[in-house]
């Protein structure tokens, strides 16, 4: 797996299938941080993403002090009321899981059977050891993907690398010849050996405009308009992000005008964003105070904090006015 200066070799695997006695050939991984289930694990949750995140090594009660100052932000502690109400992240992503198995297999049977897992940063299993757990259902091919489309280095990549280094820490490169053939690998003390794959980034698919178009076209006769939500990291460097919504307004034959608009994501500090989602819904609101529009979370597919919480706070004080 390589991508910029980074160069990592990928090859394991993990656990988590409708049909776990059989032996898949090809394997997709489901990366994801996941999500604390109460202020406790996400006091630790937050200290352990500042040590992620951090490109210089910092004293731990640095990351103690970063984790205490993002728990004062009443928009978490929101997030983890609300959560107790609904299902939880896990349960979202392994019936997402069955789904995309029981495509694939449809799909391009050739390349099956397929087995679809998930590995979290936060789960009741640590990350290394269900990695490993993961690896002993001795798949032929592992393929690595985020649940986020767009790459970010605080997310997709730490997943990504964190990943790589666990594989290249339990296995070996094979060689042809005298060629390394790093995306292929052999597990240390060990005959298993498999291929290894890694998706950056998946924006671009047309799955996910078409993921979007088809919520938004079940409530278009009633929209005014439509202001996609995305975390503030994305404010500086917005261009997939923009695209994946000019793609999915283009399916519904750009009936209707849309803006982008950011926000604070709910792991970090609450402050002021460029472009904010309360601002753009409030620009549509100055042509017509009824206006009806509707907020999408493009860079999400499945329910977390923010679209649970973090982004219908942005808009709360707007909805009597729609």
């Amino acid at each position: 797996m390589q991508k910029s200066s980074k160069k990592k070799s990928f090859q394991a695997r993990s656990h988590f299938t409708a049909d776990p006695a059989r032996s898949p050939q090809t394997e997709l991984i489901l990366l994801h941080p996941g999500q604390p289930w109460n202020e406790f694990h996400a006091r630790e949750f937050l200290k352990k993403q500042s040590a992620r995140n951090s490109r210089f090594r910092l004293p731990s009660f640095v990351h103690s002090t970063i984790a205490n100052g993002k728990m004062m932000n009443d928009s978490l502690k929101g997030c983890i009321s609300a959560y107790k109400d609904v299902p939880s992240l896990e349960s979202q992503v392994e019936k997402l899981a069955e789904r995309v198995e029981e495509s694939l297999d449809t799909v391009v049977p050739e390349h099956g059977p397929f087995r679809v897992s998930r590995l979290f940063h936060f789960d009741e299993i640590p990350f290394e050891e269900k990695l490993k757990e993961i690896k002993s259902h001795r798949a032929q091919r592992y393929i690595f993907m985020p649940l986020y489309p767009h790459f970010s280095n605080s997310e997709s990549e730490n997943l990504l690398v964190e990943s790589a280094n666990i594989i290249e820490k339990t296995s070996s490169p094979l060689f042809q010849g005298n060629r390394e053939i790093v995306s292929s690998r052999i597990e240390q003390n060990s005959d298993y050996s498999y291929d290894v794959r890694a998706v950056w980034r998946w924006d671009n698919h047309s799955i996910l405009a078409d993921y979007w178009s088809t919520k938004i076209k079940e409530a278009l006769p009633k929209l005014d308009g439509v202001v996609f939500a995305a975390p503030r990291q994305f404010s500086c460097a917005y261009g997939p992000v923009y695209a994946s919504c000019q793609r999915t307004m283009n399916q519904l034959g750009d009936v209707i005008p849309w803006r982008l608009g950011f926000y604070s994501s709910w792991d970090s500090f609450d402050l002021p964003a460029w472009q904010g989602v309360g601002s753009q819904v409030q620009k549509f609101k100055k042509t017509s105070e009824k206006a009806k529009i509707a907020v999408v979370p493009i860079t999400d597919v499945i329910e977390t904090f923010d679209t649970l919480y973090t982004i219908p706070k942005k808009v709360e004080h707007l909805v009597s006015n729609r």
